[in-house]
């Protein structure tokens, strides 16, 4: 298909979790579940591959260079952002791609096809006082729409286990920042290892993208599995018109 400004393919892989092969903690098969999504990430000639956050289980060196041997075979771009259960100091290390730390923090945008993508950073459960200035005044630079990646979600969903034990601890300052950019409609989360659709309000919608470790129980107020099946989520953006499909394996 003829690649246009304003059209995309965008795949999402998120909360993977990667425990070193011969740990016996891998109970859940983290390394199995990538790398079976990876291959069905594969096939849909992507744009850009997200993986957003949670890219490993303990921020262990080990895990992440496991991470990014795996990702070796994947010859499409790609990006990534860090989650709670990730270090951007540590990962910035060994990672291939240069990252540009600022207070300890990994945040970017991108241009993909003509749009252009914000990433930010919550692995330390905030969404810092820099990136919320500099999300605010590189958005407004835009005049078209925006598109923002980040490993919390910026609301409570509706979660019973995820809201009331590992929300993001600033939502009001981050929810402040958010209500004044009126060209960002779409968000794209994991950390909560569901699948939801959670309207904000104005005008901009929360998609919650499930884990390929495992799926949790958002109707439960305590820690439940619900399934170990892995999943991702395929975003295609054309004329305007977003359009998501989740994936599971």
């Amino acid at each position: 298909m003829e690649k246009r400004a304003g059209y995309f393919r965008i795949g999402q892989i998120t909360d993977i979790h990667l425990i070193v092969k011969n740990d016996q903690e891998d109970s859940l098969q983290s390394v199995e579940s990538f790398k079976k999504t990876l291959e069905d990430a594969k096939k849909f000639n992507l744009d850009l591959l997200v993986f957003s956050g949670d890219l490993s289980e303990h921020s262990y060196r080990e895990e992440y260079e496991l991470f990014f041997r795996m990702i070796q075979g994947y010859d499409r771009p790609w990006c990534f952002i860090t989650g709670n259960h990730d270090n951007s100091v540590e990962i910035s290390k060994i990672s291939p791609v240069p990252m540009a730390l600022k207070e300890g923090n990994y945040f970017y945008k991108k241009d993909v096809n003509g749009s252009t993508i914000f990433f930010l950073d919550s692995s330390m459960g905030i969404v810092s006082k820099q990136q919320l200035e500099w999300l605010e005044q590189e958005a407004a630079k835009e005049k078209k729409e925006v598109f923002l990646f980040v490993h919390h979600p910026p609301c409570h969903c509706g979660h019973l286990f995820m809201d009331s034990r590992y929300a993001l601890k600033n939502l009001k300052e981050v929810g402040f920042v958010l209500d004044r950019i009126s060209n960002l409609h779409a968000i794209f989360v994991g950390h909560y290892h569901s699948a939801m659709e959670v309207d904000r309000g104005n005008g901009q919608t929360v998609y919650l993208t499930p884990s390929t470790q495992m799926q949790l129980d958002p109707d439960s107020v305590d820690f439940h599995i619900l399934s170990t099946v892995p999943g991702w989520r395929y975003i295609e953006y054309r004329n305007g018109k977003l359009f998501t499909e989740l994936r599971y394996l």
